[in-house]
């Protein structure tokens, strides 16, 4: 966020203390402040004006989920600290344009057996992701950290001219005639919007490639010759989207020739990486479409 310190909302809970802690330390880490601090006030109306005070000062909320519905409200004895503390981020989302609800839920808690509230609490939560609130089950606290550090950057921003499409092909223009090859190839049977990227030209190509992406089913990082270029660059694309979190996978494919090529990917979350035959290339990419449209 430039050179300002984001500001996360942190919900308390009294039975994810030692997870709340944990995330507490790694956003701090991270250059982050966290709300609210210091110690959970006994008297519930001194509780709900610090979390309203608190949310009204924050950049963006981090509500995690657990396996166990939280100590219940003794405003409304149906309601938990941590749905309470949900419900006003949402209250927030409506009142703040920019501002976020991050929603962590790690995968390695899902087949944990859960009691009727709190289950009924995680189906409601998927069941309305709003705009402006990303569902992450990434089991990584560094990693969510870092995915919510990049979604939250601000920068100035272009709106450029896109399309939706079922694949977007990226690629160095010095790979530009094999590219184009696939894309013909491609062409017939899916719709195919492609970038070649021209070296030391003053587009913004990230942000470019972030907003097409968005529009995309897949997005496909092309390389032959140009394997030092391709893994810096979908690393950068991969943060710049949302990483972990963001909705539309990154295929990064290069031809096996040159045989320098074996061994280039890089391994993430949401990304494939791949490396065979030029021939192949158009083929492996339509399986990876089929597989995610089936």
């Amino acid at each position: 966020m430039n050179n300002e310190k984001l500001t996360v909302f942190l919900p308390w809970t009294t039975n994810d203390t030692q997870r709340r802690e944990e995330l507490k330390n790694i956003l701090y880490n991270a250059g982050c402040e966290v709300l609210p601090i210091g110690e959970k006030p006994t008297n519930e109306l001194d509780f709900i004006e610090e979390v309203k005070d608190a949310l009204s000062d924050s950049d963006c909320a981090l509500n995690f989920i657990g396996s166990q519905y939280d100590e219940l409200m003794k405003i409304d004895d149906s309601l938990s600290i941590s749905k309470f503390q949900f419900i006003e981020s949402q209250k927030t989302l409506k009142k703040k344009e920019e501002f976020k609800i991050f929603i962590w839920y790690p995968d390695n808690l899902v087949d944990i057996d859960k009691d009727e509230n709190q289950q009924k609490f995680i189906n409601d939560i998927r069941h309305n992701i709003l705009d402006n609130m990303v569902f992450s089950n990434i089991n990584s606290s560094i990693q969510l950290v870092d995915d919510i550090r990049s979604m939250m950057e601000k920068e100035e921003t272009f709106d450029f001219d896109i399309n939706d499409t079922e694949i977007f092909l990226m690629f160095n223009e010095l790979d530009e005639f094999e590219a184009d090859d696939i894309v013909d190839m491609l062409g017939d049977i899916v719709d195919v919007e492609k970038l070649n990227i021209i070296q030391d030209e003053s587009t913004e190509y990230l942000e470019y490639c972030s907003q097409q992406i968005q529009k995309s089913k897949l997005a496909v990082i092309y390389f032959k010759e140009t394997a030092d270029w391709a893994l810096p660059f979908v690393q950068q694309v991969w943060k710049k989207v949302g990483g972990a979190s963001s909705h539309t996978p990154i295929l990064l494919v290069g031809d096996e020739d040159p045989e320098t090529n074996k061994g280039k990917e890089f391994n993430a979350p949401k990304v494939v990486s791949l490396i065979v035959a030029g021939e192949l290339i158009p083929l492996e990419i339509k399986v990876q479409l089929d597989q995610l449209i089936q």
